[in-house]
This record gives C-alpha cells, structure tokens and sequence, in this order.
C-alpha cells in the first residue's frame, strides 16, 4: 500500500526529464502541501493572510528538498504526465529500490559479522554508491523522499512507547532542553567570535578560507545548525542498548522532541535575525497561533475519534486494512503538522502518542515495523551519498577539526547543563545518567541541513562552505553509535551513583514477565491450553507460572483479560514475535501455537523459532504429514490428532466397560 501510494505521488510530482552524464534528474511539480492547497478544503487556507510566508515555511521544512538542494526549482502548478516519462519515472525508482533492497541485505550481513553497528553500513554503503562515488542511483531526489518516510515511522513508534505516565516524566527534562538549545548555541557562538579557530589553525593546516568566521550573524546561524541533534540516529542507539526507560533515555527523548519543535519557528525568524525579512511581528503571530491552535485543534479531535476508527478497522479482521491504517495515521499525521507549520516528525510522533495507551499499540509497532526499517536504510543510504570523499580528503584536517570540535563542545556544554544544583532542578540528572545524555547529543542532526540550506539562500553563508558543513555534520552523525559504546564504557567510572540509581521504567508500558509462557490464539483450544497451564504450580515459589495469550479478537481492544494475577490475555498477533517482544516477554519460557489453520501454524512457528531459538514451541496437527512439517519448521512437539484416537483406543474401551460394571453392581445391590 505504501509503494503504491508512494509511486501514483511520485508520478505526479516530477517532470521534465533532464538527462545526465549517469543518472536521470527529475523536475519537481509540487510538493505534498502545494498539492493539499490546489485541494478545494484548502481553498479558503490560500486567502488567509501571511500565506506567503506560510508557503516558504512549509517548503523550507522540506528536509528532502534541502539534502539535495543543488536540484532543480520546485514550480507550481497541476502535472500532466506524458506516459513515456511515467514508465521512466517508475523504472528508476525500481532500480534504486533494488539497489536498496540489494545494499539492505549485504549491511546486515555484514553488520552482524562484525558487530557493527548497520547505521554505519548504510552509511558506507551510501557514500560508495552515491554521487560522489559510483553514482548508481537512476532518481536522487525521489530516494530521499522514500527515505523521509522512514523518519516518520521512526518517530511514530517512538510515539508509541509514550504512555500517559511517561509523557508526564517527559516534562520533567523540558528545562534541561531549553538549557541545552540555549546554552550550547551560546558555546559554540563565543567559541567562534573569540576566534577558536584561528587558534587551532596555529597548530593544524587549516584552510582560511573556511575558518574566517567573524560576522556574529553567521557565527549564531552555524551554532544553531550545531545545536540540533539527530533522532533518526540516537533513538536506533537507546532502543539497541536498553536505555529507553532509563533517565538518560527519557531526558534525550524530551529534548529531542523539542528540538523538532524548535525548528519551524527558527525557520520563520531566521530571515529576521539576519536582516532580510520584513519584521513583520503579525506575521509571525499568526503562523505561531496557527500551528498551537490549528495542530491543538486536530490532536483533540483525534484523541477522540482515532481509536474508534482502529476498533472498527480491527472488527473487520482484516491484516492488510489494520496495517494501512497504521502507515495512513503516522504519515497522515505529518503531513497535517507540516501545512501548519511544524515538522512532518512532530505531527507522526503526536500520532504515535495518541494511540500509546491503547491495547493495540504493540500490534502497531509491529506492523509498520519492516516499512521502519527498509525505509530507516534507504534514509541513511541517502545521508551517506551527500558525504562528499574528495571535499573531505582536500580539506581533512578542517572536517576533522570541525566535526571533533561539534562534538567536544556540544557534550561538555550538555554534561555542563546537568549539574544545576538540586534547589534550582530537583530533576537533575546523576552522573551516570548525565554523561550518557552527553555523548548521545553531542552529535550533528538532520535538521542542520535544513538550517544551512536557508541560511545559504539569505546568503548568510558562503555557498563553498556549505559542502565542507554537510560533511561535519555527517561524520558526527554517523559516529552516534559510537559514542553509545563510549557512553556505555564511561558511565561505568560511575558504578558507584549506579547503586542508588533505578531504572525508571514505566509499569504501565508492560506487567508481562521477561519469561513467561506465552500461548498464541485463545480460541476454544487456546483457551483450554492457557486454563491447563494456569493451574501448574511452581516447584520452588509454589506460585502459578506468568502466562499471556495473544488473540485478535475485538473484544481485547478495549480491555485486557487477567484470569489470575499472573496470567493475561492481550490483543495482538503472537505469530509476529515483535508483538511479544514489545509486551517484554524476551525469553519465553515456552509457546504454545493453537490456531485451528495449518498454514497459520507453519508461518507462526517459522517465525517464532527463527526470533526465539531455543525456547520450546508446542502445538498440534491433524495428521503425521502435518506434524512433520511442523518438525522441520521449528516445532518442539507436536500433538498429531491422528494418533490420539489409536493411542487412546484401548483406555476408552476399558474405561468404558469399567464403567458398565460400576452401573451392573450397582443395580444388583439395589434390587437385593
């Protein structure tokens, strides 16, 4: 459904075919929010006043746009596509999607063998492949849009793991965000104007050219680009190390998102700052009440209606429509928030959160789970490409510099920022938790393309300096995963706050054990199968074992069943091991696959045993062929209805004339 979706919008939105030494490029008709406005509902949105500068902030939003910001200009206007240009339009995206798919696969063979992180394959894979390099991609800028789409699920899921409790603790490290945006764009600023790199360039070989930064307006522009960090990169790093429910993992997710939010007002009063926009103070009133009441507005209605509609979808029974609800809402979302005003990855993550109390949200994530993760590649594949390998090996010392000097700057500012006395923030991180925070943001991010796109249309900054920036701001991106090692290895020289230190981990978000028995359907088999198994008794505690059953009958949307304290019955399919793993059963201690359908129990076990190798998987077949598939799929044991009739022929005979017996000894004792 999205590829469909994805391709019948790529159609439409390109034209005019301009060939090139080696690839194809693509004309531009108009993005998604030009297109909303020519719809009639946005009629009345295009004689609102202060439209134009609402334009320019939507456009300038548009984060594929400024990674390749060399493209042609974006025109207005309705497409008419010839069907000649269609075919070649689709036939490129087909060849990069396999080009994608191709790299996709080699990264996480590779990554798994050497225990790399596969963020840095992608990365590798796409500076190799890109335009600097081999230049296989056919449709450049269609691929970043692509890749967008995996930010947007990103951040939903993300979303997603908010629940009602934890948003409240999300608040909590507001002040550390303002403190870290405001400080550190003062940090890097000072350190600019007091001429830090005229400094180093006494001891280094840098260029002149790039280092002659003296104009406080170019100085504030570059410390804000610095200042945003990377959430396509660092959320990968705290789900991957466990962190999410830690303080460090809550105060990064909080800054974050504010960091999202901070962009689009910084786009609307950066011409101010820099002289070159009318201070228009109405102007930008409106657009503020605009996105707050506008966004405040749909975020209401949705709370209302959005988890009807997923009830109604779900009674349907329908895998294919519940999955294309999924993508519709995170990508729906975004591109409500961007024609208001704000980021497509706000507007997905308030979706995410929307839907975070509800019980179908482990089944959300699993569905748009792959979409993520394809999607997550081919985005980093494309930041990859932009790093320019002859700029960077021409001025390496200076992209070294730059990039370790972000870095140093942004981590001793943010650790700087944590140690507050208690009186002033009695949220204050401990050490432990502070120095992770510290590596985790000390990086680059995504939005500083957009930033430095911007600023070099106000001509604020030199256009050759805009290469040798994207470059920094890469290679501090792409070392996120290594400064979750170094945050992971530092933290431990304070093992000592360690032992006063709990993770704070939501109770709501799971009361499932990390081992328990977990039994897949709750039909009538299921059913019997989870009553049987609640009745056994630990040996050593003399506590019945934890149990959860997952069904996706729609009498479990709206409530979960908890036949004893240790057991429940959940909605979701288990045959989608992302469903179990998300309720945190990570080793269960067993599974139990009672679905009626053969082929449904061949592709649950497949699937389980390839997630959860060495727990037992029991279920039943109705003859020995079945039951021998199952075998070489992955089953433990298998209860073959076949053999229970023979196995069983000779007791119920017996038990049956025992039985007779009973009656006839009776009945003679009753007529003596």
């Amino acid at each position: 459904a999205l590829l469909l979706m994805y391709c019948s919008s790529s159609v439409q939105s390109f034209q005019g075919i301009q060939p090139n030494t080696n690839s194809f490029r693509f004309r531009r008709k108009g993005d998604v929010a030009t297109q909303l406005r020519a719809a009639p509902f946005f009629d009345i949105l295009n004689h609102l006043p202060f439209e134009d500068v609402s334009r320019q902030l939507t456009e300038a939003l548009d984060i594929g746009g400024d990674l390749l910001k060399d493209s042609d200009q974006l025109s207005s206007g309705s497409a008419n596509i010839p069907a000649a240009e269609t075919s070649i339009v689709l036939e490129s995206m087909g060849q990069d999607l396999l080009i994608f798919l191709l790299s996709s696969v080699v990264v996480t063979l590779l990554s798994n063998a050497s225990g790399v992180s596969p963020i840095l394959g992608y990365l590798i894979a796409g500076a190799i492949l890109g335009p600097h390099g081999l230049d296989v991609f056919s449709n450049e800028r269609a691929d970043v849009e692509l890749g967008d789409f995996g930010i947007l699920f990103l951040l939903f899921s993300e979303g997603l793991e908010v629940s009602s409790q934890r948003l409240a603790k999300l608040k909590n490290y507001l002040p550390l965000g303002f403190a870290q945006i405001s400080l550190t764009t003062g940090v890097i600023t000072a350190a600019l104007l007091a001429g830090a790199p005229q400094f180093f360039d006494r001891f280094l070989p840098l260029d002149d050219g790039f280092i002659d930064i003296s104009n406080p307006t170019e100085a504030v522009v570059l410390a804000l680009a610095g200042t945003l960090s990377t959430s396509a990169f660092i959320f990968p790093v705290l789900k991957e190390r466990g962190w999410e429910g830690e303080n460090a993992g809550q105060a990064a997710t909080s800054i974050l998102l504010l960091q999202d939010l901070f962009v689009a007002p910084l786009l609307v009063i950066l011409p101010f700052v820099v002289g070159q926009g009318p201070t228009d103070y109405a102007a930008i009133a409106f657009l503020t009440a605009k996105a707050a009441i506008g966004f405040g507005f749909v975020m209401f209605v949705l709370s209302k209606v959005l988890q009807q509609i997923f009830r109604v979808v779900a009674k349907t029974q329908s895998a294919e429509t519940f999955v294309a609800l999924s993508l519709l809402v995170s990508v729906g979302m975004g591109a409500v928030a961007k024609s208001l005003g704000l980021t497509d990855t706000a507007g997905a993550f308030a979706a995410g959160i929307l839907l975070a109390n509800t019980n179908f949200r482990a089944q959300i994530q699993a569905d748009i789970l792959p979409f993520k993760g394809i999607l997550l590649g081919i985005f980093f594949m494309d930041a990859g490409s932009l790093f320019d390998s002859e700029l960077v090996l021409a001025e390496l010392p200076t992209v070294l510099t730059g990039a370790i000097s972000l870095i140093l700057l942004k981590g001793i500012t943010v650790a700087a920022a944590t140690r507050v006395p208690r009186w002033m923030e009695p949220n204050r991180l401990e050490p432990y938790d502070a120095v992770k925070l510290a590596f985790l943001l000390s990086g680059g991010g995504e939005f500083a393309f957009v930033v430095l796109a911007l600023a070099e249309k106000l001509d604020v900054l030199p256009k050759d300096l805009g290469g040798l920036l994207t470059a920094i701001v890469l290679i501090t991106m792409a070392v996120t995963p290594l400064l979750g090692i170094a945050a992971s290895s530092v933290s431990k020289n304070f093992s000592f706050d360690q032992l006063s230190h709990t993770f704070d981990y939501d109770s709501s978000e799971s009361f499932v054990a990390e081992d328990a028995i977990v039994v897949c359907g709750y039909g009538e088999v299921g059913k019997a199968v989870f009553e049987k198994l609640g009745d056994l008794k630990d040996e050593d505690t003399g506590h019945p074992p934890s149990l959860v059953a997952f069904d996706m009958s729609p009498m479990l949307m709206n409530s979960i069943l908890m036949p004893t304290p240790s057991s429940a019955v959940m909605f979701g399919d288990s045959a989608n091991p992302e469903v179990i793993l998300a309720h945190g059963v990570e080793k269960p201690r067993a599974l139990f696959v009672s679905y009626d359908d053969h082929e449904q129990v061949m592709s649950a076990v497949a699937r389980l045993r390839f997630s959860f190798p060495e727990a037992p998987i029991f279920t039943r077949a109705q003859s020995r062929y079945e039951a021998q598939e199952l075998m070489e799929a992955g089953a433990t044991e298998i209860v073959v209805e076949f053999d229970e009739l023979p196995r069983s022929a000779q007791a119920l005979l017996l038990k049956v004339e025992e039985e007779k017996k009973v009656l006839l000894e009776d009945s003679v004792v009753i007529n003596v």
